[in-house]
């Protein structure tokens, strides 16, 4: 009891509205396409809270990241040894950021719609949103803390402490709690992008759980069977957050267009099916090389294949965006969206590659893996996300100042910083890629029975190429976060400081 009460008074929201007021709905009845203003004030609380948070994960992620690409490099790992960073540290705290930028994107993206439809928070929703705030607030700062001082499990995407990880879980059924209440009722009958975030949710949290079954000492006393486990559960992680993504571009693409219908078209369910079916399959391709039954190792090439759905259906979109005239002025929201369409014809391509088994073999390992990782993260996660929260600091400003404040969001010098992004990102996985094929390659062609060296020209550039094209891309993410951020951090609701005392009231 004494948690709840320090919970709910350390975390203050903006009160509840106290008398109806026009384009908000009541409770239980459905809003649709309010302006940011009419929302609820605690989800517009809400809403802003997550978007910031994604932004500065984003800064987390790529401080560790540029550290990690710098330390590639062998005349400067020394000095960062000296300055007691190493690998252990930048590579969890890189991958856990950016999976933190991706699922709190997403989330306030789901905070938005839930604006429009959720009508006035109830005193169990502003609670539960009280839990996850500080929830995750407390796990983002202790992960960071914890693995600068060296403290984590060395899992794969999971180095923190598993205490951690109850802050995240406690968050996530708070979150998903909150959803429920408002879309359960009718949920079969609704968007496609409330059933891929449903799912997402319930994904998550099941998947979640299941990396931790490393704590179970059966688990942990077999390695190989560790290795399954913990590549499974990875996977199929991914297939939550991609979920979120995936819903957010169809909501947000149904407020640009405002037209609801492509949200409830067979097509668009089609693609959804096809997609969780690979999230529950396509860990496998990480794990051909483990003794496990071959039936699995087929399903999950076959599954793989029904990718090329996806593929040709991106390709198909892609051929009308590319012969749509464009006009009027630059939009950095469907410039964003734009840029994923192009990278998920690449990455969906990478993706049908690496999952035939000889191909795989080959690349299994190497910076090929890498190169597709940060492809799908960045260049199709990352602008989905980037369009979906430029649109929504864009409301947020046209609610505080009026109708031409979001015009800022939009300059020639934006556009220029979008397109240089993923110039940049497009160059760093072209190397990785290379890179990784090369390594792969001569792996097994000229070393299968001995210790492998790469070619003297690859351990001589391969550092170098991967930091500059990194710092290339840290270079255009600064300059489009120094376009983002100042405006999302510019307007802090005023009513906020209040939820205590309503609730007292």
């Amino acid at each position: 009891m004494s948690g709840a009460g320090t919970a709910r008074s350390s975390v203050a929201l903006p009160d509840a509205p106290t008398s109806p007021r026009a384009g908000v709905p009541e409770r239980g009845v459905g809003g649709i396409w309010l302006d940011f203003g009419q929302g609820d004030p605690a989800r517009r609380f809400a809403t802003m809270t997550f978007l910031r948070g994604g932004l500065i994960a984003i800064g987390v992620t790529l401080a560790a990241g540029i550290l990690g690409a710098l330390y590639s490099i062998p005349a400067l790992a020394p000095t960062l040894q000296a300055w007691g960073l190493d690998m252990r540290q930048l590579r969890p705290i890189h991958t856990t950021f950016a999976s933190a930028w991706i699922f709190l994107g997403g989330v306030a993206v789901v905070h938005r719609w839930l604006q429009d439809y959720g009508g006035s928070a109830t005193p169990g929703d502003r609670a539960r949103l009280r839990i996850q705030v500080l929830c995750w607030a407390i796990a983002g700062a202790g992960i960071l803390v914890t693995l600068l001082l060296r403290i984590g499990s060395g899992r794969e995407y999971m180095g923190f402490h598993p205490i951690f990880s109850v802050f995240i879980l406690a968050g996530w059924i708070a979150y998903a709690w909150n959803f429920f209440r408002v879309a359960g009722p009718g949920f079969f009958h609704r968007p496609v992008y409330m059933t891929m975030w449903g799912v997402g949710m319930l994904f998550f949290i099941y998947t979640f759980v299941e990396q931790h079954a490393y704590l179970l000492p059966a688990v942990f006393g077999d390695p190989v069977q560790d290795l399954r486990v913990q590549w499974k559960a990875t996977g199929t992680l991914v297939g939550s957050f991609n979920l979120f993504v995936y819903g957010s571009i169809v909501y947000i693409g149904e407020r640009i267009s405002r037209d609801p219908s492509y949200g409830h078209s067979r097509v668009a369910y089609a693609l959804f099916g096809v997609g969780l079916l690979n999230s529950f399959t396509n860990f496998a391709h990480h794990t051909y090389h483990l003794p496990q039954d071959h039936l699995v190792k087929w399903i999950s090439f076959v599954v793989s294949m029904t990718e090329v759905i996806i593929l040709a259906r991106a390709v198909s979109d892609l051929w009308a965006l590319m012969r749509v005239r464009r006009t009027g002025p630059f939009c950095a929201s469907r410039g964003s969206f734009a840029a994923s369409k192009y990278w998920t014809v690449a990455i969906l391509f990478s993706s049908v590659l690496i999952s035939v088994p000889p191909l795989n073999a080959i690349i299994h390992g190497t910076y090929v893996v890498t190169g597709h990782a940060m492809g799908a993260t960045i260049g199709i996660d990352t602008m989905v996300l980037l369009g979906a929260i430029i649109w929504i600091i864009g409301e947020h400003l046209r609610a505080q100042e009026g109708q031409g404040a979001s015009d800022v969001l939009h300059t020639p010098a934006v556009r220029r910083r979008v397109l240089g992004l993923n110039l940049a990102v497009a160059a760093l996985v072209v190397w990785l890629h290379v890179s990784g094929t090369v390594t792969g390659v001569t792996r097994l062609g000229l070393a299968p029975d001995e210790p492998y060296l790469a070619p003297a020209w690859l351990a001589r550039w391969n550092g170098v190429l991967f930091a500059s094209t990194g710092m290339l891309v840290l270079v255009f993410f600064a300059l489009l976060l120094a376009s983002l951020v100042p405006p999302a951090f510019r307007h802090w609701d005023p009513a906020a400081p209040g939820l205590a005392e309503s609730d007292a009231r």
